[in-house]
């Protein structure tokens, strides 16, 4: 938003070659209010709205794949943003399949070498996800716990990081959702005790 006000102060002296009784100076101020956009994770087992099967013992088993979807949802608040990345490492022992989707014409891409899913999205329009449904990219990831997840939930997914410029400001806007495990899903469906991993 743009706000321009404008004041008109009294001087409090006059010029003595001025024949007026009074002068008064004219000051223009701008403000920038930059917007707000927002990335939430969401982690689910029962996702058949998805499109995509996840398969697998609840509670994961050592040794054994177990399958999730990742959502990522964006909100964009005030104004238009561009250049969007959203990224996060998945937890060890844990990979992306080949299923991914996305609302917004472009895929989360995974790097196995790093195991860093990055989502880059071209602009955002204000409102996004207010007025109407978010951005939303959705991708399968498979874990296998080992030994050492036994008796805990295993990570899934470590924070998600997002960046975006702000095109109004010019600024750089950011925000973060933190990690998910196998015990921290967003599915009613599938309790804490049901993300435990067992031998």
């Amino acid at each position: 938003l743009e706000y321009v006000p404008v004041m008109l102060t009294h001087a409090p002296t006059v010029p003595s070659n001025v024949t007026s009784s009074k002068t008064m100076t004219l000051t223009s101020l701008e403000t920038k209010l930059a917007g707000k956009i927002t990335g939430i994770a969401e982690g689910l087992f029962w996702d058949a709205p998805s499109g995509f099967v996840n398969s697998g013992s609840l509670p994961p088993k050592v040794g054994k794949a177990t399958q999730y979807t990742i959502h990522w949802k964006l909100t964009n608040y005030g104004t238009d943003v561009d250049t969007i990345i959203v990224k996060a490492f998945l937890g060890g022992n844990v990979h992306m399949t080949s299923n991914v989707k996305s609302t917004t014409g472009t895929l989360p891409v995974y790097n196995p070498n790093t195991q860093e899913v990055v989502w880059e999205v071209n602009t955002l329009v204000a409102g996004k996800g207010v007025v109407n449904a978010p951005a939303e990219a959705i991708f399968q990831i498979e874990a296998i716990p080992s030994s050492s997840d036994i008796g805990k939930g295993m990570t899934l997914i470590q924070e998600t990081r997002l960046t975006a410029v702000d095109t109004f400001t010019g600024e750089v806007v950011s925000s973060s959702d933190a990690p998910i495990f196998t015990t921290t899903l967003d599915d009613p469906m599938v309790n804490q005790q049901k993300g435990i991993v067992i031998q």
